[in-house]
């Protein structure tokens, strides 16, 4: 059977995970955020498919769900995870049903951020995104892997059957190796599209052109190794086109993209030509 679901948190991770899940048959039963617009409108969007979603005003309404998911930025976590806290075990209602299992989609939080609730007796654990998601761009999730994490054996199973009824490539992954991949990945995304950002100036309205080469080393660096596939006149030791690059770009007036030529270059000179240091 599958979990109703409520989430805390309405931004671009909430959105794009609720809206799967809705499509795969899965009740989701509330929205809570700090931000009214965006909780609304994510209720409507769920509502527009034939949900009974509720706009939820407080962390206690979620307790009506099978699983909560946290769904904020990592530094909003522990709070809202202490008022959630608070919440569940400030209750009136004594015929309320058992607390619901709670995770978070943080890749550089650990599983321990969520130890107050685990104290009140929910199961807790972490289904993680490998990918940016935005509320703009529609993503099919057989292509975001995703890294889980649980302790209570129950718990295993739901976040292994949400992730298969996804269609999402996943492993269960330690808060450790989870942070690994996280770091990895600002390494592979986040500093190659500030490293895209400083070539675009250099060629201007140009910068299309550059997509073919893009693609093929990053699919033969992985498809290989990095080490194997680099090329370029850093690796080749050829320093007179290193001094022409270095020219054009104080010439032009960018000196962070000079900075960061002269930064990089030097550790591949480094790596591959010690002999010439």
């Amino acid at each position: 059977m599958k979990p109703d679901i409520a989430f805390a948190g309405a931004g671009n991770v909430a959105f794009r995970f609720s809206l799967a899940l809705q499509e795969k048959g899965y009740r989701i039963r509330a929205i809570y955020s700090r931000t009214e617009k965006s909780r609304d409108r994510l209720v409507k969007a769920l509502r527009a498919n034939g949900s009974d979603t509720i706009a939820a005003t407080r962390l206690q309404d979620l307790r009506s769900a099978s699983l909560v998911i946290i769904a904020v930025t990592d530094d909003a976590i522990p709070q809202v995870v202490e008022e959630m806290r608070a919440a569940f075990q400030d209750t009136d209602n004594e015929a309320v049903h058992q607390l619901p299992s709670v995770v978070h989609t943080s890749g550089a939080t650990p599983l321990s951020v969520l130890q107050p609730l685990a104290g009140t007796g929910c199961a807790c654990g972490v289904m993680y995104p490998l990918m940016t998601l935005s509320r703009n761009k529609n993503v099919e999730f057989r292509d975001v892997p995703l890294l889980l994490e649980a302790h209570d054996g129950e718990l295993r199973t739901v976040l292994d059957t949400i992730a298969s009824d996804l269609g999402s490539e996943h492993y269960f992954y330690s808060s450790e190796d989870r942070l690994r991949m996280h770091v990895a990945a600002v390494f592979t995304t986040n500093f190659v599209n500030y490293l895209l950002g400083l070539a675009f100036p250099i060629v201007q309205h140009d910068h299309p052109l550059l997509i073919p080469s893009t693609i093929e080393a990053v699919r033969n660096a992985f498809l290989h190794t990095p080490s194997s596939t680099l090329t370029g006149p850093a690796r080749r030791g050829d320093m007179e086109t290193i001094r022409k690059h270095i020219g054009l770009l104080h010439d032009m007036g960018l000196t962070e993209q000079e900075e960061i030529y002269r930064l990089l270059t030097d550790r591949i000179l480094k790596k591959y030509h010690p002999e010439d240091k």
